[in-house]
C-alpha cells in the first residue's frame, strides 16, 4: 500500500516533521494515524475507511501521541463528515472499551471525519486541548463521543451525534454527546445537534466541572426509533447533572424538542445551573429544574427563555433566578407565535461553512408577543429590547445569533436572512 511504504517510514525515521500527507481509503490509515507527530496534518480524502470487525475482539484506534499548541496533530477532510470511520461492529454486538477513536493524546485537531458502528463509544477522549470540528458521529454502539477520565479543555464544534445504541443494556447508556463522571475542566460544545440516540442528546452526568454548551441542538432522544423490543432509554435533551454532585454548567441559545422525558434536566445536580435564551418544545417537561437538593448558596438563573407545549409542567427550583422567561412573563406562546413549528427541519443539512442551517423553525412571527420582551443580558439584538428564544427577529428577518459572549461582542458580524433561511446580507 502507498502510504505503507512511502509515508509511513518517513514518519518513523523523523522526517516529515510539520508536513501534509493525502490519505485515502486504499492507504494503510491506521498506521499514518498511529505515526503522526506533533506539527502533521493528515489529509483524509472523502470515502469510507474501513476498519475489520473481529468477533469479541477489540478495533479501536488508540491516538496517544502528544501534540502543542503551536504544533497540534491535524486530521483534516474537507466539508462535514466527509471521511467515515466504520468500525464495522454488527448491529446489537459490541465489546467493552472497543472505542473508535480512543483520543488520549493531546492537540489533536479533528475536521470533516465521521465515526460510525463503533464497538462502543464513537469517540472517547481523555486527553487534553483536543477539538472536533463538522464531525459525526451515528450507529455506534454506546455514545456518541465522550469526554471523560480527565479529559480536558475539548472544543466541539459543529458535530451532529445520532442513532447512537448500546446494546449492553437496551438504550440505557448511549447518548450524542457525553461530557461527564471524572472529565478535567474546560470543556464546550457550539452548534452541536444531538438526535435520536437511545438514551440522552447531552448528558453532563456526575461531573463535578462546568460545561458550557452553546447554540446546541436536542430531540427526539430516548425514543424508540431502533424498534427493539428490549429498549431503556431516558429521554433527556440536555442531562445536566446527576449523582447529587455540584457542577454550575450553562446552556446558551439551546433548542430541546420532543425528547420524552425533559427538554432541559437537572438531574439532582446540586449546583447552580444557567439556561439563557433557549427554548423547549413539546418536551413531556421542557424544563425539569425544580430540584430541592442545591447546595447552600446555590441558585439556577433562566433568562429569555421559551416553554411552550410541554407535556407538563414545568419543575422550577424556589429559589431560582428568572428574568424574562415566557412563563413568569405570564405569556402563554401559541403556534402562531412561530414561522415555523415544522421540526422535520432540524436534520437539514449542514450549511456550506458547517453552520446549523437557518430554517423558519421556531423563529418568531413578526409583531408577535416574545419579540423585544427579553432581558439586555449583554448580547447584541435589535429593537427595543432582545426576543425570548435562540433567534432574533426585526421586521420580517431574522438574526442568528452564534458564539456571542459580552466580552466579544463587538468582534461579532451578524447574518441577516429572509423568512425562507436565505442569506440576504451581512450586518455592517
Amino acid at each position: 500500500m502507498k502510504i505503507q511504504n512511502i509515508i509511513f517510514p518517513l514518519m518513523m525515521a523523523g522526517v516529515s516533521h510539520a508536513t501534509t500527507f493525502s490519505i485515502d481509503p486504499s492507504m494503510d490509515f491506521i498506521a499514518a494515524l498511529k505515526a503522526a507527530q506533533a506539527g502533521d496534518t493528515l489529509k483524509f480524502e472523502a470515502g469510507t475507511y474501513t476498519i475489520p470487525y473481529v468477533v469479541g475482539s477489540k478495533n479501536l484506534i488508540e491516538l496517544s501521541q502528544k501534540g502543542t499548541a503551536m504544533a497540534p496533530i491535524v486530521v483534516w477532510a474537507d466539508g462535514h463528515a466527509q471521511a467515515i470511520f466504520d468500525f464495522s461492529f454488527p448491529e446489537l454486538t459490541y465489546v467493552d472499551k472497543s472505542f473508535g477513536f480512543y483520543v488520549t493524546g493531546n492537540y489533536w485537531k479533528f475536521h470533516g471525519i465521521g465515526i460510525t458502528r463503533a464497538g462502543y463509544q464513537g469517540a472517547y477522549i481523555t486527553g487534553s486541548y483536543n477539538s472536533f470540528m463538522d464531525c459525526a458521529f451515528f450507529e455506534n454502539r454506546n455514545t456518541g463521543l465522550e469526554i471523560n477520565k480527565g479529559g480536558n479543555h475539548t472544543l466541539v464544534k459543529r458535530c451532529d451525534s445520532y442513532r447512537n445504541y448500546d446494546p449492553k443494556k437496551g438504550g440505557s447508556m448511549a447518548d450524542g454527546f457525553g461530557p461527564k463522571e471524572t472529565q478535567g475542566a474546560g470543556n464546550k460544545f457550539v452548534q452541536c445537534r444531538a438526535w435520536e440516540n437511545s438514551d440522552d442528546g447531552f448528558d453532563a452526568y456526575e461531573s463535578p466541572e462546568t460545561v458550557v454548551i452553546e447554540d446546541s441542538w436536542a430531540f427526539r432522544n430516548g425514543v424508540n426509533v431502533f424498534g427493539y423490543t428490549t429498549f431503556t432509554g431516558n429521554g433527556n435533551g440536555f442531562k445536566m447533572g446527576g449523582n447529587y454532585i455540584q457542577a454550575n454548567h450553562t446552556l446558551l441559545r439551546c433548542v430541546a424538542f420532543d425528547n420524552p422525558a425533559k427538554g432541559f434536566d437537572e438531574n439532582n445536580n446540586t449546583g447552580g445551573i444557567t439556561i439563557e435564551q433557549s427554548i423547549g418544545y413539546a418536551n413531556g417537561i421542557n424544563f425539569g429544574m425544580g430540584g430541592d437538593n442545591l447546595n447552600a448558596g446555590q441558585s439556577h438563573t433562566f433568562s429569555n427563555n421559551i416553554s411552550y407545549a410541554g407535556l407538563s409542567s414545568n419543575g422550577i427550583a424556589d429559589n431560582s433566578t428568572e428574568k424574562n422567561n415566557s412563563w413568569n412573563l405570564g405569556i402563554t406562546p401559541s403556534k402562531a407565535d412561530f414561522q415555523s413549528l415544522d421540526t422535520t427541519l432540524a436534520t437539514a443539512t449542514r450549511d456550506a461553512d458547517g453552520n446549523i442551517p437557518a430554517t423558519i423553525l421556531f423563529r418568531l412571527t413578526v409583531s408577535r408577543k416574545m419579540i423585544d420582551a427579553g432581558a439586555d443580558l449583554g448580547y447584541d439584538y435589535v429593537g427595543s429590547a432582545p426576543d425570548l428564544g435562540p433567534f432574533e427577529t426585526e421586521s420580517g428577518t431574522t438574526i442568528i445569533r452564534s458564539q456571542q459572549s459580552p466580552s466579544a461582542k463587538a468582534l461579532q458580524k451578524l447574518r441577516y436572512y429572509n423568512l425562507l433561511g436565505k442569506r440576504i446580507q451581512n450586518a455592517p
